[in-house]
C-alpha cells in the first residue's frame, strides 16, 4: 500500500447538553477542507476509518467523484462493497481502499448535512 491513513469519526459536545455541537474527522472540526490531505496520482490509499460518535447512532463516510473498496472491521481479504458512500454504527470500524486517476481537489464528508455543516468535512488534494 502506497499510504495509509487513519480516520477518526467523532462529536463534542461542549455545553453538556447530551448532543454534539461540532462533528470532525480526527477531532479538528473543518481542519482537512483548511488543510487537504495530499496524495498522488495512482497512488493507492488505505484509509482505516473507525466511529467513535457519541449521542448519534450512525455516522458516515462519503467520497466525492471516486468508489472505494469496502472492508467491515478489516477482518476479511476481500471487499463486502465497491462503492461511495458507507455507513457505520457507534464503535464500528472498517477499511476503505482507493486511488485517484486525475488531479484536483475532492470533497469527503459525513453524509448527513448537519454533521458536515459543523465540521465534518474535507479534501484530498490529488497531485500529478
Amino acid at each position: 500500500m502506497d499510504r495509509e491513513l487513519v480516520m477518526v469519526m467523532s462529536g463534542f459536545d461542549v455545553d453538556f447538553d447530551d448532543a454534539n455541537d461540532f462533528y470532525a474527522v480526527n477531532a479538528i472540526p473543518f481542519h482537512y477542507d483548511q488543510h487537504p490531505i495530499q496524495i498522488r496520482v495512482g497512488e493507492k490509499v488505505r484509509v482505516y476509518l473507525v466511529n467513535i460518535l457519541e449521542f448519534d447512532l450512525i455516522n458516515s463516510f462519503h467520497l466525492h467523484a471516486n468508489f472505494f473498496h469496502y472492508y467491515p472491521t478489516g477482518t476479511s481479504l476481500t471487499p463486502s462493497e465497491f462503492t461511495d458512500t458507507i455507513m457505520q454504527t457507534q464503535a464500528q470500524r472498517g477499511i476503505l481502499e482507493f486511488s485517484y486517476k486525475f488531479p484536483g481537489k475532492y470533497m469527503f464528508h459525513a453524509h448527513n448535512t448537519e454533521f458536515a455543516e459543523l465540521g465534518w468535512t474535507g479534501h484530498f488534494e490529488v497531485l500529478p
